[in-house]
């Protein structure tokens, strides 16, 4: 026992040195990690922002005429003197709005994954760095032991796995595929919001020609007010007609004061969709609504050939391509799986000697699928039975599409009987008001029929206005479902995205 104390300690002392030596290698390791903790902390809390680019930089099928429109619509909300039609209000929407985030992001969330799906055709390389010692030294001492037993080891190993190459290509047709989807999608969303637009501004010029006609009733009601007043000043009695003439006066400016509060509502509804801020500025040219619907005659088009040029449509072809991807995707997975190592473990007859220098082996591995239990097969089935699902759910969406289309055409039949109606009504009331304009100049009726004659032909008026909206809304419907709304800032669809 006295001889052993010795050597163990004297091993002690070279294992403590080894230590030493090894101690600066573990702390540059752990600052190492505590730096990319730090930064992974960092980023975490920094706020997201959108891509500098706009998506219509690579989006296929848009205009080229129309970039360079998108581009001067930002610097022009800026300039006090201008007012935005219709079109230009469309472009400052497609750059700033709001409701256009969600798909803006998906779009560069599903082109950072095809990039991720490209790069998986190359192996990854990683290096395991292995610090050992012995936790017991049983062996100290015993002959023919290695010269470093008993001594902190550092071991560095490589290996890199290959990626499955038929699941990879077919990994990469599907991501493309989304890419195109997310495309498609966001110009749809597009598509929707310039719906919203183009309601918003048929109901403000209907809104302004509104509140013209019934701010034209407001010295109709003072005249009669003052007559009224003249007919009590001169018959020396008070009766109630001068104070139904203030109450109807008064009706007559809360119905202005609402039709302002509604013309106020729609602005600023215009404001939201476009994406400035309510507190600014943006003069809109309420007129240019009535250039949006021109051109347009639902009754001279088809529904099966506008189907084929609806982003619906495409993106449930899509969706079947995707189906047929998945597919082999799934099948993909019977293929062997391969990678490389590189260490210090000898195969069978390359041991090395105790006291002899260690060797790195280069090992290939082939990993082979014999029994799974039938899960690559049910994936298989679950990818087909997607598929179906896909292909039943573009037939059903082609019903609705013609149903969605035969409504669009009765709702712009009953408006057109309406305005008929009411165009009716007005001429009725206008042809009442002018007989008894005639009466009145001749002296056979009072002032008082005369503003009930011009009031009924101003409320048919009114009425009239109302009817012409129903129905420029109802044919505004069918051109946004015949998706020619959309072709004419966004171009055509793709015909096929994958």
């Amino acid at each position: 026992m006295k001889h052993i104390f010795p050597i163990s300690r004297a091993k002690g002392r070279a294992a403590a040195g080894s230590l030493r030596r090894a101690a600066p290698l573990l702390l540059v390791l752990l600052l190492a990690l505590l730096a990319v903790a730090c930064s992974s902390s960092k980023a975490g809390m920094k706020s997201p922002e959108l891509p500098p680019r706009h998506w219509l930089d690579e989006a296929p099928g848009v205009p080229v005429e129309n970039k360079q429109k998108l581009e001067e619509a930002v610097p022009n909300l800026y300039d006090p003197d201008k007012k935005f039609t219709f079109e230009e209000c469309v472009f400052l929407t497609i750059q700033q709005s709001p409701l256009l985030v969600n798909s803006a992001v998906e779009l560069e969330i599903n082109r950072l994954a095809r990039t991720n799906a490209a790069w998986k055709y190359l192996p990854e390389p990683r290096m395991i760095l292995t610090v050992s010692n012995n936790i017991t030294r049983y062996n100290m001492g015993v002959r023919n032991t290695p010269k470093d037993y008993g001594q902190t080891r550092m071991r560095t190993n490589f290996y890199a796995p290959f990626p499955n190459p038929v699941a990879t290509y077919y990994e990469n047709k599907v991501q493309q595929g989304l890419v195109n989807v997310a495309i498609s999608t966001h110009r749809k969303a597009v598509g929707d919001v310039i719906y919203e637009l183009a309601q918003s501004y048929l109901r403000l010029e209907a809104k302004r020609r509104i509140l013209e006609a019934q701010k034209g009733l407001l010295p109709l009601g003072d005249n009669l007010i003052g007559y009224w007043q003249q007919v009590e000043a001169v018959d020396g009695r008070q009766g109630v007609a001068l104070d139904v003439a203030r109450q109807e006066q008064r009706g007559r400016e809360l119905n202005v004061e609402k039709s302002s509060q509604e013309e106020t509502i729609d602005r600023t509804r215009i404001k939201l969709i476009s994406g400035v801020e309510p507190a600014q500025r943006l003069n809109v040219d309420a007129e240019s609504a009535n250039t949006i619907l021109e051109g347009f005659d639902g009754r001279a088009l088809k529904w099966e050939d506008r189907w084929a040029t609806t982003e619906d449509d495409l993106l449930l072809r899509a969706q079947l391509k995707l189906g047929d991807y998945n597919i082999m995707l799934a099948w993909a997975q019977y293929v062997p799986r391969m990678s490389f190592y590189v260490n210090h473990s000898p195969p069978a007859g390359q041991y090395q000697p105790p006291n002899g220098q260690e060797d790195y082996f280069l090992h290939w591995n082939f990993d082979f699928p014999l029994l799974d239990w039938g899960r690559r097969y049910r994936d298989v089935q679950t990818a087909r039975m997607k598929k179906a699902q896909a292909f039943h759910d573009m037939a059903r969406r082609r019903t609705e599409y013609s149903y969605k289309w035969l409504q669009a055409e009765q709702r712009v039949s009953v408006a057109e009987t309406d305005v008929k109606l009411q165009k009716i009504r007005l001429d009725t009331a206008e042809m009442r008001f002018t007989e008894a304009r005639i009466a009145f100049d001749e002296g056979t009726i009072e002032l008082p029929a005369l503003v009930d004659r011009e009031e009924a032909a101003v409320n048919a008026r009114v009425a009239y206005i109302k009817a012409e909206l129903e129905h420029s809304l109802a044919r505004l419907e069918w051109m946004y479902v015949a998706n020619v709304l959309q072709e004419r800032f966004l171009g055509p669809p793709a015909k096929e995205i994958l």
